[in-house]
């Protein structure tokens, strides 16, 4: 028998490079999935790919992960966690595999790529998922991601415009 697992988000404070801001973590079953990747490969610096950047990028996500938009590397894999400075594929990402099937959307052959051309395969990231979700549940989690960090780039979130600090430009 298939074990079904309940999908989670928690808003989550990125603190460092580019900025501090808020973005969706994934929770499975209500543990944080990211600190079992970073076990596997401690040098990742990823965050979660809802919950930040512009509305229309996260409508993009959104339907990317609910499978109503388009896969965004080869083999219909779908990025999870993405670069926090730009969301660019080729800084690296975390990607899966989703399938909806029998009521239920899957998760499983997680890996580490990139669309930088460097790497000819992505790499497996093994013994973390698969993970059955109710198909209900999923979407209405998923969906309340948007807007969760507000609708900016985060390296935005502190940026000001030249002469509003009161400070000069060099």
């Amino acid at each position: 028998m298939t074990v079904v697992s309940v999908l989670g988000l928690r808003r989550q404070t990125r603190i460092g490079f580019p900025c501090t801001f808020d973005h969706a973590e994934f929770l499975i079953d209500g543990e944080p999935l990211y600190p079992k990747i970073r076990q596997l490969y401690p040098n990742l610096d990823e965050i979660g790919c809802l919950g930040w950047g512009p509305e229309t990028l996260q409508q993009t996500r959104i339907d990317r992960l609910l499978l109503t938009g388009d896969a965004d590397f080869p083999d219909d894999r779908r990025s999870l966690y993405l670069c926090p400075a730009c969301g660019d594929l080729g800084c690296g990402a975390v990607s899966i595999r989703i399938e909806r099937a029998d009521g239920r959307f899957v998760w499983s052959a997680f890996a580490e790529e990139s669309a930088d051309g460097s790497q000819a395969a992505p790499t497996p990231l093994p013994g973390i998922g698969p993970f059955y979700f109710e198909e209900d549940a999923y979407m209405k989690t998923i969906r309340s991601a948007y807007g969760l960090g507000g609708f900016h780039w985060p390296n935005q979130a502190e940026r000001e415009t030249p002469g509003e600090s009161g400070e000069r430009e060099d």
